[in-house]
């Protein structure tokens, strides 16, 4: 559906929104459920409140043609998880203006324009609270959640990777393997400007919960570059690729189950047939 109509490469204020006035009760149903929306290459600056009250707006894409996002765009996007973007490597994007407005966590995928190369990044949930100061008499705001942090990790429009990577001995304490996993995954399959000590320290956390990581993926679409990384880094234990192994069997995913036999036969067969000489 078309919700705006392409301005000098700018969207006027509430352009998705189901609440810009004159809208018909069908538009405003439509704009409610629409659950993807794609800004078109060229488009460079977003007016306020864009996509204001698209409740089940679950992923946008966008490149790095939008410059400048206006105020209130995400409010009432409480579905927004996944942001797609196409940029310059290394360059400048609206990345943080679009985190910056959500508390829940969003996964971002970066590609690099005529590369092969990109990155994945996830800015894990957090929230605010208002604590009163009774002897100074202010109101100070408390964060709860590493998510806070990890949405600093910019230097003006640009993606500060480094900075990211630091935060990651913070997101262990406070995360989920169902956010650390990918966290780390991502950043290994993708590994733009990735330092080598944050290599290792993605490495360790992923070989520590191999199993956790084999049940994860094996949900995910990506499943099969994600266990050939494993395979490739000798980070799976037999034990653990026996046990994804009997849980994609008993779902059903023949092709999981042939994949991960034949890494099986791979990975250890050579491995028992020298212990036994």
């Amino acid at each position: 559906m078309g919700g705006y109509k392409e301005n000098r490469g700018s969207l006027p204020s509430y352009a998705w929104s189901p609440w810009k006035e004159g809208r018909s009760d069908e538009e405003r149903r439509e704009l409610q459920e629409i659950q993807e929306i794609r800004i078109p290459d060229g488009i460079r600056e977003l007016g306020n409140y864009t996509f204001y009250g698209c409740r089940n707006l679950m992923a946008l894409e966008m490149t790095d043609s939008v410059k400048n996002i206006g105020g209130g765009s995400f409010t009432g996007c409480g579905a927004l998880r996944r942001l797609h973007v196409l940029m310059e490597p290394g360059g400048a994007s609206c990345i943080r203006d679009v985190v910056s407005e959500t508390f829940h966590e969003v996964y971002v995928s970066i590609r690099f324009r005529n590369s092969s190369e990109g990155a994945e990044l996830i800015f894990p949930e957090y929230y605010e609270e208002g604590v009163e100061n009774t002897p100074a008499r202010i109101l100070e705001t408390h964060y709860h959640g590493c998510g806070y942090k990890y949405r600093q990790c910019f230097l003006e429009k640009k993606v500060d990777y480094q900075g990211y990577d630091r935060l990651f001995y913070l997101a262990k304490v406070n995360e989920k393997p169902e956010i650390l996993l990918p966290m780390a995954m991502g950043r290994l399959l993708w590994p733009w400007d990735l330092g080598s000590q944050a290599e290792e320290e993605y490495l360790e956390y992923v070989k520590e919960h191999v199993l956790e990581c084999g049940f994860y993926y094996m949900e995910q679409e990506d499943w099969n570059q994600a266990f050939s990384y494993l395979g490739q880094r000798k980070l799976w234990t037999e034990e653990a690729m026996d046990q994804v192994i009997q849980e994609a069997s008993g779902k059903g995913r023949a092709e999981i189950v042939g994949y991960l036999m034949e890494e099986k036969q791979r990975l250890f067969a050579k491995r028992k047939k020298t212990f036994e000489l």
